[in-house]
């Protein structure tokens, strides 16, 4: 048998294979390494050498199906955030992720430099690798210098039966600039097709037909392709999430993220909307001007929790969701835009940002124009 001859890399070799890197889907990713198994020759395992800035991270929040991997603290401080918890490490401590992995995140808050071993399989390719916050997911192809991401998106289906009918629309009962709008805009992003049928719930024509479908004679109110009706936005855009996933309405079941969201799905409609049920009408609640008050400075107390919790860019962080379509509707109404671009500017971002969708510039037009 010929034997490979052994490597030894001696301090100085590695300190000038050292480079600056970042991981592009990650702002905050700032790094630096040695590929100490790249420059050894090794073909089947991977370890380097890395070093993280203080306020610096390294990758994304990522996690990978087949390959396994690991880290050793060599010197400093380190935070890992692995799926959902904050972990400190300190010299010395080890972490390991077998596959199919959790997601993880290192990063370095502390003020000194954090020194570390990461290693893992080369022999997994390709492999599946997801970000759960951004709601993307690649194919990873490892070639000799570089690894190649291929980014895949919803399922398609292509056949289907030559004689079948063509799909039934979506038909949404909508008031303009009302809760309707989120229903739509769920359904556009969804690439749901949909007819929209105006009705102004506060005539009498409007009531009634509302009342055909919904015992609250409220909007949203929406009939399915089958004929069945669903009304509450909340249950609605559950439903499609559940309906067409790839469209991250939400995060995945089981990522610590959808806890989050379904938390501050639910205290919108629960808190913020019922404000505007008692506050615009006060008189069918037996209420006068007091109740009104009390309803938009409870209003305006809510908003402003709803900035204190929004990460940015958008609601959940780095990750769009279902979140900020409500956000985008719903600053348009009271206490109005200026008031939430000078009180909550996060809020007043994440509403300008959705806006320039072109996905929704339909559903703008019909509500908001």
């Amino acid at each position: 048998m010929i034997h490979r001859k052994a490597v030894i890399l001696r301090a100085a070799d590695i300190a000038r294979h050292e480079l600056p890197w970042v991981q592009r889907l990650n702002p905050r990713s700032q790094f630096s390494g040695s590929p100490l198994s790249r420059i050894a020759g090794f073909e089947r395992v991977g370890v380097s050498r890395g070093r993280i800035p203080p306020g610096g991270e390294a990758f994304a929040y990522h996690a990978h199906e087949r390959e396994e991997e690991w880290i050793y603290i060599v010197d400093g401080r380190a935070r890992l955030r692995v799926d959902g918890e904050e972990i400190e490490l300190a010299a010395g401590d080890f972490a390991a992720f077998p596959a199919p992995q959790a997601p993880h995140l290192l990063a370095n808050p502390y003020s000194a430099e954090c020194v570390y071993l990461m290693g893992g399989e080369r022999t997994a390719s390709p492999d599946v690798l997801e970000y759960p916050e951004l709601g993307k997911r690649y194919v990873l192809l490892r070639e000799p210098t570089r690894t190649a991401f291929h980014e895949l998106g919803p399922a398609e289906y292509p056949f289907g039966r030559a004689n079948a009918k063509p799909p039934q629309p979506w038909r949404v009962l909508a008031t303009k600039g009302c809760g309707s709008a989120i229903a739509e805009a769920v359904l556009a992003l969804a690439e749901l097709p949909y007819e929209r049928e105006e009705v102004n719930y506060e005539e009498p024509a409007g009531r009634a037909r509302l009342l055909e479908h919904n015992p609250l004679a409220q909007v949203p109110t929406v009939i399915a392709p089958d004929g069945a009706v669903m009304t509450e936005s909340a249950a609605i855009a559950l439903h499609v999430d559940e309906l067409v996933p790839g469209v991250g309405l939400l995060p995945a079941v089981g990522d610590p993220l959808r806890r989050e969201a379904l938390r501050h799905l639910v205290f919108i409609v629960a808190a913020i909307y019922p404000t505007f049920t008692y506050g615009d009408n006060v008189a069918r609640w037996g209420g006068g001007e007091p109740l009104r008050a009390a309803t938009n400075a409870h209003r305006e107390a809510l908003w402003k929790h709803m900035e204190s919790v929004a990460r940015g860019p958008w609601f959940l962080g780095a990750r769009w969701s279902v979140l900020d379509l409500y956000v985008a509707v719903m600053t348009n109404w009271r206490p109005n835009p200026p008031w939430f671009r000078e009180m909550t500017p996060k809020l007043a971002a994440i509403a300008a940002a959705v806006e320039k969708d072109p996905r929704l510039a339909h559903v703008w037009a019909a509500n908001f124009a």
